[in-house]
């Protein structure tokens, strides 16, 4: 199973299991034992050169900080199109990139509040995507 409509990050355990854990409607990511900081979508090395990261849940709701109607795209997204990406922060301070799906461009705001939710792309491909609360 493949992350995303387009797929940004390489196959690795890591990878599968954030896939098989939003199967399952949780949300995580990794946080360096190191410093401290947090990866969302997880990482197995952290920005810091530590490969000592460990899993945590994130929270699944937070507020939007911004975003972008996508009109004109690469081929392998026109069946999308037109389409919004949004960027959220989470409740925890993570922040993460998704689709942003029922809304209209006049009921968008920014720190409208966001959840988080699993969304099937296809039979190999499983992305996340945020809905207005």
């Amino acid at each position: 199973m493949k992350f995303g409509y387009v797929s940004l990050l390489p196959e690795t355990a890591v990878v599968a299991r954030f896939i098989e854990e939003l199967k399952n409607n949780r949300l995580m990511g990794t946080q360096c034992k190191k410093c401290g900081k947090k990866h969302l979508p997880p990482r197995a090395h952290c920005t810091c050169g530590s490969s000592e990261v460990e899993w945590f849940e994130a929270p699944r709701q937070g507020r939007l900080l911004a975003y972008t109607i996508v009109t004109f795209l690469p081929e392998s997204m026109t069946k999308y199109a037109p389409y919004i990406i949004a960027i959220a922060e989470l409740d925890d301070g993570c922040r993460l990139l998704a689709h942003i799906s029922d809304v209209t461009p006049k009921n968008l705001k920014v720190d409208m509040r966001v959840q988080v939710v699993p969304h099937q792309i296809a039979a190999d491909r499983m992305a996340c995507k945020f809905k207005p609360l």
